[in-house]
């Protein structure tokens, strides 16, 4: 909040003071006392008005708090217009109000998808951040704020010398210091409001400003990784309804901190068409850095086995559809290992090894590879024994789909809780000499490439091919470095919007 601690500031208070005087409403301390507690409940937070052994000294303390924000202002207007709606004093109450109150410097729609992209980002110097960008001579910040707190007082202050409004140096003071994405956002919108106002090269200075000369480059290197990651979880008592989450992070995976957007709410076939909708949003906006974009489902063990990379990844009414899988690597993740930290130390161990002989070699080695070869309970204790005495294990493949009613769903168990990142399994059937072969080449193949770019390129065969076992291979790869469970989900929009 602002704190009008400035000569300036007080005076401005006192045509305020003076209405506020002639208010019947407010001519009594019982009448000021109640008047503040409906705005504290109109406005959710608690007004600190000192009291005062004066009536005069009384108003002035509610108006010095009432002026630091327009939306208090609005709220006295509102809440005394209930007592004392056709007395003279309100016309000249809402006269006064009007003049203390600056007109919006953004558009309304703006300003929402401003706060949109800014909340839940904390920036620990905001504080002085906002001193650098007021001046010296601006009202103060005490106790906790709001970025549209100090986005409105800003707004009240005059440009500096290149004509930029504050509010904007603000937003760029913001974006030099979070992660690529979303500074990448932010500098959008900045860019937007300086075109409407013809001063994007003053904009672009400022920001040149900002950016250290040993700074590495926002945009990054053509070929980066680039992840959209997709949460699935049914909702509901019918089971047939789906709530879609998804995170996406442009550039290097350090410091993991990626974009969430709003959560989504439908049957199965809107999801589908929700989450082609995503995949094309971040086509249009990664476009211009080529990155290498990386899809990812985090999947309960209820949804484990769905085809996900068979989806279409556009909305589109071609005959033909392409599946998501032949396009981008497509993997899945376990969510109940995200969710269950007690999972996590040997998920990194295994981990670090996994990544180890990948950066070797472009194949696993066959040691490091368990293949469950029974549904019975003994084979399951062997398996379960086998990833306590073996640490090299880093990969397994399931001797049956991950279903309710196959061995697959307590192998794939298994593999999560003793922390195996690579899991690889046959959506219908996993012992087949074809799917053996698929296996081999992919795990252990010896080729220049990665080892999901040979998954890509198995699902591409089948594409082609029609009947191939890679059509329905499942690869889980899971990176203990990526973790994207919320702590508060957003919102779900029902009735999923089609792209």
């Amino acid at each position: 909040m602002v704190h009008a601690d400035d000569d300036g500031g007080r005076g401005l208070l006192m045509p305020l003071v003076d209405v506020l005087a002639r208010v019947p409403s407010l001519a009594d301390r019982a009448g000021r006392v109640l008047v503040i507690r409906m705005m504290s409940a109109e406005l959710r937070e608690t007004l600190m008005v000192e009291e005062h052994q004066t009536a005069i000294g009384h108003l002035f303390n509610l108006a010095e708090v009432c002026q630091q924000s327009p939306e208090r202002l609005s709220a006295l207007v509102r809440i005394v217009s209930r007592f004392d709606h056709d007395a003279q004093s309100m016309v000249e109450l809402r006269r006064v109000v009007a003049e203390l109150t600056p007109l919006d410097l953004f558009p309304t729609h703006e300003r929402a998808r401003l706060f949109t992209l800014l909340a839940g980002v904390v920036v620990p110097d905001i504080a002085d951040i906002y001193r650098v960008v007021a001046g010296p001579t601006a009202p103060s910040l005490y106790g906790p704020t709001t970025y549209p707190e100090v986005f409105r007082v800003l707004e009240t202050l005059n440009a500096g010398a290149d004509g930029v409004p504050r509010p904007l140096v603000f937003v760029e003071h913001i974006a030099a210091r979070v992660r690529t994405e979303l500074a990448i956002e932010l500098h959008r919108w900045t860019e937007s409001q300086a075109v409407s106002m013809n001063l994007l090269p003053e904009l672009t200075a400022v920001r040149d400003s900002l950016r250290p000369e040993t700074a590495e480059p926002l945009t990054p290197p053509p070929g980066s990784p680039a992840y959209l990651v997709l949460q699935l979880r049914r909702e509901g008592p019918s089971g047939e309804r789906f709530r879609l989450s998804h995170w996406r992070q442009l550039g290097r995976p350090a410091p993991w901190s990626p974009l969430h957007g709003a959560d989504s709410v439908g049957t199965l076939d809107e999801v589908k068409r929700q989450v082609a909708a995503l995949i094309e949003r971040v086509e249009d906006d990664w476009a211009q850095y080529s990155p290498d974009i990386r899809i990812e489902f985090v999947l309960d063990y209820e949804n484990l086995n769905l085809d996900v990379d068979q989806w279409p990844w556009e909305n589109s009414d071609d005959e033909v559809v392409v599946p998501m899988g032949c396009r981008y690597p497509v993997v899945v993740r376990s969510l109940e290992r995200m969710t269950t930290r007690k999972y996590h130390r040997e998920w990194r161990q295994r981990w670090t090894e996994l990544t180890g002989q990948l950066g070797r070699s472009a194949g696993l080695a066959r040691t490091s590879t368990c293949r469950a070869l029974s549904g019975t309970e003994q084979g399951l204790r062997e398996l379960l024994t086998r990833f306590n005495t073996e640490r090299g294990l880093v990969s397994l493949v399931l001797s049956a789909p991950p279903s309710p009613e196959h061995a697959g769903r307590d192998e794939v168990a298994a593999g999560v809780k003793a922390g195996v990142p690579l899991v690889v399994w046959h959506r219908q059937d996993c012992g087949t000499p074809e799917f053996g072969d698929v296996v081999e080449s992919v795990l252990h193949g010896q080729d220049e490439l990665h080892l999901l770019e040979r998954v890509r390129l198995a699902r591409n065969t089948a594409f082609k091919e029609r009947h191939h076992v890679g059509e329905a291979l499942t690869i889980l790869y899971d990176d203990p470095e990526r973790i994207v469970v919320p702590s508060q989900p957003g919102p779900p929009r029902e009735g999923v919007a089609v792209g």
